[in-house]
């Protein structure tokens, strides 16, 4: 065992002087928060009755007077959690889960479970269960070591948002009580919330898990499974073990299909994968393995290669609410048995959440401060990974010569939450990206913020500074700061430095302000230039020129005004008679800009006519004609004469059938 990994002997301290952390393999980070979790699974109550040994090494330069636990279950508690704000209205007991604490104590045996209490100060819900804090007989020093140990049960609801179980279908996430992520400013946890996700420090994590005997050998877990034996009961005793991550999630079900197969992109390290598989999907196992397997030789490529030995995939069934999530070396899919292949899923979803393993897994920033660090940036480098791998998927598929959209393939959202992408863009507008992700309006601002707009923001700076510096910097990014919990202000230091400075402008620009982005061309004419007329010249070469027709040439004016708060640097393309193009570069800063030309009649103007900005919430007003086009409206017109005959002939059909009342 690395010396950096050792608990320090400090003589006479009670919280230290204990049994050695789990036992690990890597040596990326050190360890600052470890666990050895032994739990029963119940499978009539639903519940994991646990008890985890938590080692916790202070490694800041500050102090810590008590322990800050997450119970995430207890957002599933009653109906006055924080997070129960966020959820469909509970149908059922079943839908109520929970994260008791049954005894909390000292390795050397010093009862801390009466000190325990809930909502610690700011957490703005007094009925909340979702924090326990915890004071300790004297502060953990820097340099030391805290050993907990603590009796827990946790109750699972019907699969909801990460977590729970479907039929035979188990889900484990925020399963157990977990340390909050210490900082120099002390503990940094916050209630959970129905929009946010998880921020933790890395450690080593030694979980057995006792199990019903039929899944043996269909158990999927973050790190690896080193260990499966069977008990007196005809229970599966599993054993696994991962290094160097900040979370433990696992999943089993008698009805798993298991695949497993080395990936060893060119270059790279090798990697098991392991893909855990409805039977009901077996279409999808090739679409799934090599969404993988493609994906981790060209995100490898792209940002650095993947950081752990082993991937799993786990395929989860319809409505379990375990789909497309993330843990580190483990994610769930998403597909249904009849995802059609023009449709991108779930290779979409594969290539999604396989980009969290850097972003989330191996970067591990704050998501419940920051989630555009990890959700943007996953889903901006694995769109650009599905198109090249993929292509680009179709919105529709035929069937019977009848065309189907594919979002009526998909499962239904949940009430209130946004659909659409550029419906997000558009209309959440209450709060800048940079306003801690928890202190969000609601989800459509999350979701705005997070994946779309800041997917929109990084595609829009490559597409205008350059992509391969865009790309260069996300890859020294994720280099420099590989288990470093880095921060906006990391991310936008590493933009400047190796994009420019004015990639570094345009991403904070679309941070900090909670506006929109639209430029319009509002005014668009021609007409012939008049001839020189009046009086001309100074003093006696002052001359009378009488007005005459107009000439061959004519005057154009073209007018941009910027409708949107944030100003982008846009082009103006403007086309004239004769095929000649004039484009004009403009900052876009100023509320309006105004170009005067003189020469063949102008056609048209479109302001960001190589769709550069894809923050532009309304391109319906992105360009103009001098004259009307009657194209679109014979276009209609022959439709709708089309529909006309075919309703008449229809009528005509069926007033000769016999017995066919009109």
């Amino acid at each position: 065992m690395p010396a950096v990994r050792r608990l320090p002997a400090i003589l006479g301290l009670s919280l230290l002087l204990c049994p050695a952390p789990p036992a690990r393999a890597g040596s990326r980070v050190p360890a600052v928060a470890s666990y050895r979790i032994e739990a029963t699974w119940d499978e009539e109550r639903k519940t994991l009755a646990g008890r985890e040994t938590v080692f916790f090494v202070n490694r800041t330069a500050r102090e810590f007077p008590d322990v800050l636990l997450h119970l995430y279950l207890n957002g599933f508690r009653n109906t006055r959690s924080t997070l129960s704000r966020g959820l469909p209205p509970p149908s059922g007991s079943d839908d109520f889960g929970a994260c008791e604490l049954k005894r909390v104590a000292l390795h050397d045996g010093t009862d801390l479970t009466r000190r325990v209490s809930f909502s610690p100060p700011g957490a703005g819900n007094p009925d909340d269960r979702t924090l326990a804090r915890i004071p300790l007989p004297r502060p953990v020093r820097p340099g030391e070591t805290l050993v907990l140990e603590v009796d827990f049960e946790s109750r699972l609801p019907r699969g909801v948002l990460r977590t729970g179980w479907k039929d035979d279908f188990v889900f484990a996430g925020q399963w157990f009580p977990k340390l909050a992520k210490a900082t120099e400013r002390g503990w940094r946890g916050r209630p959970f919330h129905p929009s946010t996700e998880f921020f933790a420090d890395f450690g080593d994590y030694d979980v057995t898990l006792l199990l019903p005997g039929e899944v043996r050998g269909k158990v999927a877990v973050t790190g690896r499974v080193v260990e499966e034996t069977a008990d007196e009961a005809g229970r599966v005793r599993v054993r696994a073990r991962a290094e160097d991550v900040h979370d433990f999630a696992f999943s089993f079900s008698p009805r798993f299909e298991v695949k497993r197969e080395i990936v060893a992109p060119k270059g790279q390290p090798k990697v098991e994968v392991l893909l855990f598989l409805q039977p009901d999907h077996r279409r999808s196992r090739e679409r799934y393995l090599r969404a993988t397997r493609e994906g981790l030789a060209l995100l490898g490529a792209w940002l650095t290669p993947y950081p752990y030995p082993v991937l799993t995939i786990v395929d989860p069934p319809a409505g379990s609410g375990a789909e497309a999530m993330e843990y580190p070396t483990l994610f769930t899919g998403g597909t249904t048995w009849l995802a059609p292949a023009s449709g991108g899923e779930p290779e979409a979803v594969t290539l999604h959440e396989l980009a969290h393993q850097w972003f989330h897994g191996m970067l591990a920033t704050d998501e419940v401060s920051e989630a555009h660090l990890d959700e943007g940036l996953s889903t901006w480098i694995s769109a650009r990974a599905a198109e090249r791998l993929f292509g680009t998927p179709s919105a529709v598929v035929s069937a019977f010569g009848v065309p189907i959209p594919l979002g009526s393939l998909k499962r239904p959202l949940p009430e209130g939450e946004a659909q659409d992408a550029l419906d997000q863009a558009a209309f959440s507008r209450s709060d800048p990206t940079l306003r801690e992700t928890w202190r969000s309006l609601d989800d459509a601002a999350v979701v705005s913020n997070a994946y779309s707009r800041a997917a929109l923001l990084l595609e829009s700076v490559a597409r205008t500074t350059g992509e391969q510096p865009v790309f260069a910097a996300v890859r020294e990014y994720a280099r420099r700061f590989a288990f470093g919990h880095p921060t906006t202000r990391d991310f936008l230091d590493v933009l400047g430095e190796v994009a420019g400075p004015e990639a570094r402008d345009l991403v904070e620009r679309g941070w900090t302000s909670a506006g929109a982005v639209d430029y319009a061309v509002t005014v668009a004419t021609a007409r012939r230039a008049e001839p020189l007329a009046g009086y001309v010249g100074e003093g006696s070469r002052r001359a009378w020129r009488a007005p005459r027709a107009p000439g061959r040439s004519w005057e154009s004016t073209v007018v941009v005004q910027r409708l949107g708060e944030v100003a982008w640097p846009v082009e103006v393309e403007m086309r004239f008679a004769g095929g000649k193009t004039v484009t004009r570069r403009w900052d876009g800063r100023a509320e309006w800009m105004r170009w005067r030309i003189t020469g063949p009649r102008l056609i048209s103007a479109v302001v960001d006519p190589r769709r550069t900005c894809l923050l532009d919430v309304n391109r319906l007003n992105d360009g103009l004609l001098t004259e009307p086009d009657p194209t679109v409206a014979r276009a209609w017109g022959h439709r709708l004469r089309f529909l006309a005959q075919n309703l008449l002939e229809l009528f005509a059909l069926l007033a000769v059938l016999p017995g066919v009342p009109l």
